[in-house]
């Protein structure tokens, strides 16, 4: 018998989502070229020329891409996601005191999560706010000649440090995807769109049950109609 999946994510919020890992991505290769004189000596002047054109040029889907997706493409799924990851819990906050012991494949007890785990939570909130402070200081500093001596040089080690600062969630974000062997079945959410029954009870009861509600209620609805 097949094992059963549920339906994680839309085509949408998947679009959204690697839309914004690839040009980040490029942009983080890019950006260390530009900013470590070792990385940047080995490409030569025509291939840092290059790299700092297409780091220019990927600034355009990293800012506006994935916002005109989940707007256009998702825009409910898109506000769930924005509530979810401002509402806290207790639970939630348990949740990231005991996940340092799941991350490192010690045995723990999670607090029953809904969609969004906590953790997902505070990955979701530090790319939002990362990738604004990314954007706003990258802009500052692409049109530096608009602006004043002082804010551009205020953008500089911003959007430095935000880039090392994401660069490492980035890191973390790809090894419970592919690596921890309690989460990496989440890829499949991203990729297909569904992932395990199984996995959804153990890491988002809370969402799993709404989910089983909503296909009862509906199922009830048809038989009534028939």
């Amino acid at each position: 018998m097949p094992e059963e999946r549920v339906e994680r994510f839309n085509l949408a919020e998947r679009l959204g989502h690697w839309s914004h890992g690839i040009s980040f991505v490029v942009l983080l290769l890019t950006g260390s070229a530009l900013v470590f004189h070792g990385f940047g000596g080995l490409l030569g002047p025509g291939g840092l020329r290059l790299f700092r054109s297409v780091h220019h040029l990927m600034a355009y889907p990293f800012t506006f891409l994935t916002v005109l997706i989940l707007l256009l493409g998702t825009p409910r799924t898109a506000g769930q996601w924005l509530k979810e990851c401002l509402t806290w819990r207790a639970d939630d906050l348990r949740f990231i005191a005991a996940f340092p012991r799941e991350f490192f494949g010690l045995k723990v007890q999670l607090p029953e999560q809904g969609k969004f785990n906590a953790g997902e939570k505070l990955n979701s909130l530090l790319t939002i706010f990362g990738s604004i402070l990314m954007a706003s200081t990258g802009w500052i500093l692409i049109f530096r000649d608009s602006v004043s001596p002082a804010v551009a040089a205020w953008a500089l080690p911003l959007h430095s440090a935000g880039a090392l600062v994401m660069g490492g969630v980035l890191l973390g974000h790809i090894y419970l995807a592919l690596g921890h062997p309690n989460s990496r079945e989440s890829i499949n959410g991203m990729i297909s769109g569904r992932v395990s029954a199984q996995f959804a009870r153990q890491h988002h009861l809370i969402w799993y049950r709404e989910l089983k509600e909503k296909e009862k209620d509906s199922r009830g609805k048809k038989q009534k109609i028939a």
